[in-house]
């Protein structure tokens, strides 16, 4: 006769570790997670909804992301690592006949932060080339001297409340008449030691 091992269940073994956004966004609690020890959830990557941090439905397009960086006994402390506009939303902006603008661009904020930042404008009507460049010169220009003169949960706040796309459009719309201009994508490439 064999003798049996029991086998250990690993999942039993586990404690649940709640997952708390920035200061910035209010310290939220953004869900739970699972670990054998607290250090072993480090660096995990954590989306949400800006509609569930601020309870507005209007917002509910906006996907943000947050990477665990540090613990606090059963709290899991997070980093704004991202954002982006949900691809149903952005298919629902660009129409026939107009012209998507879209401007790439990598900044640094004041405090040392790197960041990849894509941003969009739709025009109106068709645009010529030489208007879409000027349009993306414009976005290039106002996102790295934003970037430049304010710290990076200042620079993040002004990107996913929208303050930062109203003040783009206020520049571009003298070049040709735009539709709608938002910041489409955010990724936090680095950050200070």
């Amino acid at each position: 006769m064999s003798s049996k091992t029991a086998i250990k269940d690993k999942w039993k073994l586990k404690k649940w570790f709640t997952i708390v956004a920035p200061k910035t966004f209010g310290e939220v609690v953004l869900g739970t997670t699972p670990a054998f020890d607290a250090n072993q959830a480090l660096n995990r990557k954590v989306e949400t909804t800006l509609y569930d941090l601020t309870g507005d439905y209007s917002l509910v397009y906006v996907h943000l992301y947050f990477r665990v960086i540090g613990v606090e006994g059963d709290r899991l402390l997070t980093r704004f690592a991202g954002h982006e506009l949900s691809r149903d939303y952005i298919r629902s902006l660009v129409r026939r006949k107009s012209s998507k603008i879209d401007a790439i661009t990598d900044v640094t904020t004041k405090d040392g932060y790197v960041l990849r930042v894509k941003g969009l404008a739709l025009t109106t009507y068709r645009a010529h080339r030489s208007q879409k460049t000027e349009i993306r010169k414009i976005i290039w220009n106002i996102l790295s001297t934003r970037a430049s003169e304010t710290t990076f949960d200042e620079f993040v706040q002004d990107i996913v409340f929208g303050k930062l796309s109203n003040d783009i459009f206020q520049q571009a719309k003298k070049i040709y008449p735009l539709r709608k201009v938002e910041v489409e994508k955010t990724k936090l490439l680095k950050a200070p030691a």
